[in-house]
């Protein structure tokens, strides 16, 4: 994380959170990107997403700026497949929201909105 300048957030410490918040809004204002992964832990359930945090959607808010939702398809076999051998994931990046078509919600609701567009490009890949 250190080598891509990014950021942990301790869901433990509130403080802690809101500051690293702060930054990363800063810095999107600044044309960084950043890559989040708003289920806040790894998945066990294969290609089925856990719920997203509301909470990890208020830096795109806070500085109005595009989200793009990412699903990544069998990402979870090179680390739960006891084998050495060669995995296939696939990346698929998702039309982009912009501020304009989120503003006026919740970032719960983002979070539910984001979700259901991952999850939703991952069953039809998955057949």
């Amino acid at each position: 994380m250190k080598a891509l300048d990014g950021f942990y957030i301790d869901r433990q410490d509130i403080k802690a959170s809101l500051e690293i918040i702060s930054r990363m809004t800063a810095e999107v204002k600044e044309k960084k990107n950043f890559v989040i992964f708003a289920e806040g832990t790894r998945s066990r359930e294969g290609n089925r997403l856990l719920p997203f945090k509301g909470g990890t959607f208020k830096s795109a808010v806070n500085a109005s700026c595009p989200i793009v939702p990412v699903a990544l398809i069998d990402s979870f076999k090179p680390f739960d497949e006891n084998s050495s051998r060669k995995q296939k994931v696939e990346v698929c990046f998702l039309k982009p929201l912009y501020y304009e078509d989120y503003q006026k919600l919740k970032t719960t609701q983002i979070a539910e909105l984001v979700h259901d567009k991952i999850q939703e490009e991952i069953n039809q890949k998955m057949g």
